[in-house]
């Protein structure tokens, strides 16, 4: 009998692996300051009002002067956080720094924000601080860009304290969000234990609001460090035009080391761009995890009816696959990644619903993948079912798919197919990172 290293075939939200017991998964905060918080002012001793549906910090607070809110001891413990807030300053005069710093219960560094009058600053590294004051220096190292100052800004961190890595965002808070900053980093915090506001120099209050911190349900605590991962596919894997796609996202965010032979616009079925020339393309050392998608651009050629949705074959002789039809065409594919690479662990990823496909094709060429898949004992990310990621719906369209790049990373208002940051770190990284982190099960 053939044996494959299995897994369970389709991977939903609701089926992701459980979290070490210590983390209890789900909301730790959400707080939209539309009135007065518990502990008052939301934890700030000095220098902070909940007030017209934000939170106000640094309020008439000498220079170098710090007000710190330490977090629960339930946050503090979790090695891996989500957290998404919005942030304005009303700095108004040349030389005027305001900010906010997350720290461990060490004093060091996790994360910092701050703003001129000119520009937007923020910092990963810097010196340990309790925290008591903030002189120059004991300043973060400072990244700094230009920026509007009458903007608000919407900041999403991933923390992971196994690994002391953060993966960051910030963007400008809006329809047509503008991406100032992205990136992942390593840190020398190891939890989350406070929240400073800081009052660098001169005077300017600084608002908070929509403050959320999660623990995700998906976290891989560590596990997929020093892995390797292949990834193949069309342009959703590869990244359109920015270098960044999920996969990307992902072995940045688990030290995994990534070989991408992705190409933009290549298909599953037979073309002069097909799947199955980057398997034959890619190393023979054998990874830890393959990771590929596809359907999106078949989509379009089975809808012209350049070839057929086909059908499964009986067995697993490649003789037997009709190589004219998609199908066909994915089982030789799927028939030599197992050949070529026997040890490794073969992930598809399920794209999400598209508003730029036929629909009754994207339905039908699901069908067979998901069956195909299953018979090949093929793990499935499920964007398609797993996730609400629907660019059929207009606002999700603009939200999330981006055609063109903007100040050098991914804007908004695409077609629907190619995820911006915000589609990418939402919903493609947590479900990829719950496909690569499931248990595998030996099936014969």
């Amino acid at each position: 009998m053939r044996k494959f290293v299995a897994s369970c075939p389709v991977l939903a939200l609701l089926a992701l692996p459980a979290a070490p017991a210590s983390a209890a998964e789900g909301v730790l905060i959400n707080q939209s300051f539309s009135v007065q918080t518990t502990p008052p002012n939301f934890g700030f001793p000095i220098g902070a009002d909940v007030a017209g549906g934000v939170l106000n910090l640094t309020r008439q607070m000498r220079n170098y002067t710090t007000s710190v809110k330490p977090f629960d001891p339930a946050v503090v413990q979790e090695k891996t956080l989500d957290l998404a807030f919005d942030w304005e300053t009303a700095v108004a005069t040349s030389g005027n720094k305001t900010g906010v710093e997350l720290r461990d219960s060490q004093g060091n560094l996790v994360f910092s924000l701050a703003g001129t009058t000119t520009e937007l600053r923020y910092g990963l590294t810097g010196p340990v601080s309790d925290s008591t004051t903030a002189p120059d220096s004991l300043n973060p190292a400072w990244i700094r860009i230009g920026y509007d100052r009458s903007r608000w800004y919407t900041v999403n961190l991933h923390l992971d304290f196994t690994l002391q890595r953060v993966q960051y965002t910030i963007a400008t808070r809006e329809t047509a969000a503008r991406v100032m900053a992205s990136g992942t980093a390593t840190v020398t915090g190891r939890n989350l234990a406070k929240f400073v506001a800081a009052n660098y120099y001169g005077t300017g209050v600084q608002s908070i609001d929509n403050f959320r911190l999660t623990v995700p349900a998906n976290a891989a605590y560590g596990s997929l460090k020093g892995t390797t991962m292949y990834a193949l596919g069309d342009s959703i894997v590869y990244g359109h035009s920015y270098p960044r796609s999920f996969v990307n996202l992902t072995a940045e965010r688990e030290l995994m080391n990534l070989s991408k032979y992705a190409v933009n616009g290549a298909t599953v079925g037979p073309s002069s761009n097909q799947l199955i020339t980057q398997v034959r393309n890619a190393s023979t050392r054998s990874p830890d995890y393959v990771v590929f998608d596809g359907g999106t651009n078949d989509a379009e050629r089975i809808y012209g009816h350049q070839y057929g949705v086909g059908v499964m074959a009986d067995g697993f002789d490649p003789t037997r696959f009709d190589k004219s039809t998609y199908a066909g065409s994915l089982e030789t594919a799927l028939s030599a990644m197992r050949t070529k690479w026997p040890t490794a662990r073969i992930v598809y990823v399920a794209v999400h619903k598209l508003g730029s496909r036929d629909w009754n094709t994207q339905l039908a060429i699901r069908a067979v993948t998901l069956q195909i898949c299953s018979k090949w004992k093929v793990s499935v990310a499920d964007l398609f079912n797993g996730t609400p990621l629907d660019t059929r719906v207009d606002s999700q369209r603009v939200a999330y798919t981006f055609n063109d790049l903007v100040n050098g990373f991914p804007g908004t208002g695409g077609t629907g197919t190619h995820p911006n940051l915000a589609g990418i770190s939402t919903f493609y990284v947590p479900v990829l990172t719950a496909a690569l982190t499931q248990p595998q099960l030996e099936e014969e």
